[in-house]
Formats: structure tokens, sequence, C-alpha cells
């Protein structure tokens, strides 16, 4: 799912979509306008985040920001808590689900306190790029609940929390899980994604890309969305 970034930066083309009128059944679950260039009657649609945040889970913090271009949304996301692990790179996909089981754990117990501590959305995981784009880094977080200030430490050496900083991300949404996406429709959501950003004149870091999943994966919903921060 990471080196498929990578490439779309490298390759990306800048095409000019036409938005789509608003109020469409994409753009109420998505969060924006679909291109009309990109339309895609057979995607199923992403679970809405109003839906999510709040109502299933607690999410970090944000704040949607008015959007009138096609093909992306924008999100203001407040400071807060995370705890991580980094994915071992040497073992390909195998340790996404121990580094996943790792930051379960820290939820379930494996912390100082023993503490339970209750499930937010989304699952970030980001990826870290060279100058060449060449995948050098990818690390796995759960948000910690804004009501525990003092998260107790973790008992693995292997999880770290941190203090995020506010952020502003660029997103596209995705209404399949991490696991029940194509190589091929990653490829094209990152490539929809940099061209959107890209005829707006936006402004992005690309030596870093962001992967969030805020549904549990065998839900009837699904909501996974791929980003860049400013």
């Amino acid at each position: 799912m990471k080196i498929f970034v990578a490439l779309c930066l490298l390759t990306v083309a800048v095409t000019s979509p036409i938005e789509l009128n608003a109020g469409s059944a994409w753009s109420d679950a998505a969060g924006y306008e679909e291109c009309s260039d990109w339309v895609d009657p057979a995607k199923p649609l992403p679970e809405p985040i109003k839906d999510i945040c709040g109502t299933k889970l607690e999410c970090a913090g944000f704040t949607d920001v008015v959007n009138s271009n096609c093909g992306y949304g924008e999100r203001n996301i407040k400071a807060g808590k995370w705890v991580g692990t980094d994915i071992d790179l040497s073992q390909g996909y195998s340790d996404y689900n121990k580094a996943f089981q790792r930051l379960f754990g820290y939820i379930t117990g494996d912390n100082a306190d023993g503490a339970k501590i209750a499930m937010t959305a989304p699952v970030i995981y980001k990826s870290y790029y060279d100058s060449s784009y060449k995948l050098q880094k990818v690390t796995m977080h759960f948000f910690v609940p804004s009501a525990l200030t003092n998260p107790p430490a973790p008992t693995s050496n292997k999880v770290y929390l941190e203090d995020w900083d506010a952020a502003t991300v660029y997103y596209r949404a995705i209404g399949k899980s991490t696991m029940n996406i194509s190589t091929k429709e990653w490829e094209q959501e990152a490539m929809d994604l940099v061209t959107a950003l890209n005829n707006d004149g936006v402004s992005f870091y690309s030596s870093m890309s962001i992967v969030g999943g805020f549904t549990e994966p065998w839900g009837p919903k699904q909501r996974t969305e791929i980003m860049f921060s400013a």
C-alpha cells in the first residue's frame, strides 16, 4: 500500500477534472465533491465521518474546511496525544498485523497502569520517503482519548507515546477497508489526490504519505482515507 505513493508523486500528470454538482450522494458520504473524470458508479460509498466520529468512536479532534474544489477534502486536525509503533519493513507486510497487535495490547492493558483504554479512530499509518521517494520508514498510531491527559507508559519497548501538533491534511476517502483495497486502487486514489492538489496549486508535504482507517474491517460500511499534510 506504500510504494505506490512514491510512484504517483514521480509520474503524476496534471489534468483538468470537472466538478460535480454539490449535494451528490458521493459528496455527502466522502465530504467533498468528486471530479467528473473520476466518477465510478461501481465504487462503494465511504461511511460518512458524522456516522463514525462521536457516534461509534471518539476521533482525533478536527474541523472540516469548506473546499469548493473537486477531488479532495481538507481538514484541520487538533493537537493531541497518540500511541505509536514502528513497522519492521524487513518483514514485509507481516509486521503490519504485529504492529496493530502491539498497539491494541497497549489499550487493553499492556501499560504501566494495566488500564483499559477505549479504541478510537482513525488508525494511522505514516510512510516516510527520501528525496528519491524511496520508502524509508512506516509507523502505525492510535489516537489517545482526549480525556486521558496523562496516559500510562507502554510496557513494550516497541510502543511509544507522542504529542502531535495541530495539522492540516488533504484527503480522499475510499469505501473499503485497507485490507480490501487493491494495489491498482491505491495507485489510482493517490494519483487523483496528487493531481487534484497540483491542479489547485496546493502545497503539501510529499515526503510523507498518510493512510487513515476509520472503521472496523469487518463492518458493513467502510471508510479509509489517503492523506497528505500541508
